[in-house]
């Protein structure tokens, strides 16, 4: 637990320094800053079929400990699915964060954004300068965890549903 506290506190300095970095650098050639962002709902439904999705292994593990009987194991990655679905699902169809996702492609973010001319990459602005540019970049995000046509169709689909769902309906819908 304390090594996300810890590890969340460097992210949140780490962007601060870069925002004010990114800042300076707009401010002192005239340009604008760029800022990446991204329909987290889109990076959830990439991330599902991906190769990143642990689903895959654990459900190898809860059969082999269904095969050796081990009803304790089978509970605790049936309590694992739930919970990881019920995310999944929040991430998906709501605007929860998607920070641990995106953490399997963190690598490849600094050459995107290097690519795309991005000094950021964020969720959403909710307030910008004029010195400010924002540009989505959903699709590009998207494409860094190998989505399949039908996965990329999906989330095509998601434009025409700009609003989320509220986190009450998601779960009453998960609870069904």
């Amino acid at each position: 637990m304390w090594r996300r506290t810890v590890i969340g506190g460097l992210l949140a300095c780490t962007t601060a320094a870069l925002w004010a970095s990114a800042t300076a650098r707009a401010d002192d050639a005239g340009t604008k800053l760029r800022v990446g962002v991204y329909d987290n709902r889109a990076i959830a439904v990439a991330y599902g079929p991906s190769k990143y999705n642990p689903v895959g292994e654990k459900m190898k593990e809860y059969n082999k400990a269904k095969a050796a009987g081990d009803t304790k194991r089978m509970k605790e990655l049936e309590a694992w699915g739930e919970k990881h679905q019920r995310q999944l699902h929040r991430q998906g169809f709501g605007r929860v964060p998607v920070n641990d996702l995106l953490a399997h492609v963190k690598d490849k973010m600094p050459r995107l954004a290097c690519k795309l001319g991005i000094d950021v990459i964020a969720r959403q602005c909710d307030y910008t300068s004029p010195n400010v540019e924002v540009v989505d970049i959903t699709k590009e995000l998207v494409m860094l965890f190998d989505p399949s046509e039908k996965t990329l169709k999906i989330v095509e689909k998601l434009k025409k549903h700009p609003n989320p769902i509220d986190l009450d309906t998601i779960e009453r819908h998960h609870k069904h």
